[in-house]
């Protein structure tokens, strides 16, 4: 026997209440036919007759007062539970679950982390830091961060972090003897420590770009990496030039004059972007999240 539907229940509880197929209709926006059509194929699945129909009259019979005061209380409970599912997606508020990489990690959540909190206090966040890249949608990830070269075409994406700086390093003990590269072509005489990409295994090239000249560059050295402190801490220990994001701590040694930079001008910016799996009801927990980037980078 196939299963009643809840649409059958609900508009035979419907006749049953008004005593009338016509006033059931009109209650819920259909047709008389809809109804009476809903409740013949209910009653033909039980093998029951439920109603009693005259040209006058609808009348329940024993077997639907039966059916109706064991399913009365279930339909209450079933939309109670719709309508609080209804109310809690109009609600800030769940586990946002996110996958970043390190630099998202340190470049983005760790500044915000606290004021985001503090503004939406019925969301939970947790972020898994991952250098590779990952199905957020098999992983049960609400959204991820990553770069432009590895995002996937059925992702929606949402740019979170833009005209990011580059820096090409390397340390005053490295450089002693050695000639300054005045072009990117200039590296290929030095020692370069590399990024191993965790998503493809490979070695990206580095960027450069001038006066509308775009160039990729294949680096080699004796060290790669997809850790930018080992990547750090590699230039800093004189292992040669390392192309580096430019945050406050490598800031800090070009500062004190633990590292030097060169080909400043050939750098370009880069972008971070946040993806998430394209669907028409976007979670208010994540809109609250993208809301809340868009509106601290147009602060910063």
């Amino acid at each position: 026997m196939k299963d009643p539907d809840f649409q059958q229940l609900r508009l035979f509880m419907q006749v049953a209440h008004a005593k009338s197929f016509t006033n059931a209709a009109d209650a819920t926006g259909l047709s008389v036919s809809t109804v009476s059509h809903a409740v013949r194929e209910l009653e033909k699945q039980l093998g029951l007759r439920l109603l009693n129909r005259t040209t006058r009259s609808v009348n329940i019979t024993e077997a639907g007062e039966q059916l109706i005061s064991k399913i009365a209380p279930l339909m209450e409970d079933l939309g109670l539970a719709l309508r609080s599912a209804s109310a809690a997606g109009d609600e800030v508020a769940g586990t946002l679950r996110l996958s970043v990489p390190t630099s998202a990690s340190r470049l983005i959540l760790q500044p915000l982390l606290q004021r985001f909190l503090l503004a939406h206090p019925g969301i939970n966040l947790e972020v898994a830091v991952d250098n590779s890249l990952i199905d957020i949608v098999t992983k049960g990830y609400d959204a991820g961060i990553r770069y432009d070269d590895v995002l996937e075409e059925d992702m929606v994406v949402v740019p979170i972090l833009t005209d990011m700086r580059f820096v090409v390093v390397a340390s005053p003990e490295y450089l002693a003897g050695r000639t300054i590269p005045q072009q990117p072509q200039d590296l290929l005489q030095h020692e370069c420590v590399n990024y191993r990409s965790a998503t493809t295994g490979s070695l990206p090239r580095w960027d450069f770009e001038k006066n509308g000249k775009h160039t990729r560059i294949a680096v080699k050295g004796r060290l790669a990496t997809n850790d930018s402190e080992l990547l750090l801490r590699a230039a800093l220990d004189g292992f040669g030039f390392a192309y580096l994001f430019h945050a406050p701590i490598v800031m800090d040694y070009l500062a004190s004059g633990e590292l030097v930079s060169v080909l400043d001008d050939w750098i370009p910016a880069g972008t971070l972007y946040l993806y998430y799996f394209e669907r028409n009801n976007t979670p208010k927990k994540l809109r609250a999240f993208i809301d809340f980037l868009k509106g601290d980078a147009a602060n910063n």
